[in-house]
């Protein structure tokens, strides 16, 4: 694995900080708006560790970031209802 290096721009957020919330936002974004129904439980799973990486390895958490912290609560919160749905629907199917 690459050392991570962190290049900070003139607000004093780094690079892979930025990329960090991006990928989860992007993640996120594929897991609610994804067609293919047979890669949602993947989809989410992938999305919640981003987030969690975004909340782990962050310089400045999203804790301190109030817009980003209610963001994350509703991305967690929203793919729970997905992922309980998808479990609902795979038992109805069965």
């Amino acid at each position: 694995m690459c050392p991570v290096h962190f290049h900070y721009d003139h607000t004093g957020h780094t690079r892979s900080a930025r990329y960090a919330k991006q990928n989860w936002e992007k993640l996120y974004r594929a897991a609610v708006l994804g067609s293919d129904r047979s890669k949602l439980l993947q989809r989410i799973e992938d999305a919640e560790a981003a987030i969690l990486k975004r909340s782990r390895s962050s310089p400045n958490p999203p804790g301190n970031n109030r817009k980003e912290q209610d963001a994350i609560t509703r991305a967690l919160h929203i793919l729970s209802l997905l992922r309980e749905a998808e479990r609902e629907s795979g038992s109805s199917r069965d």
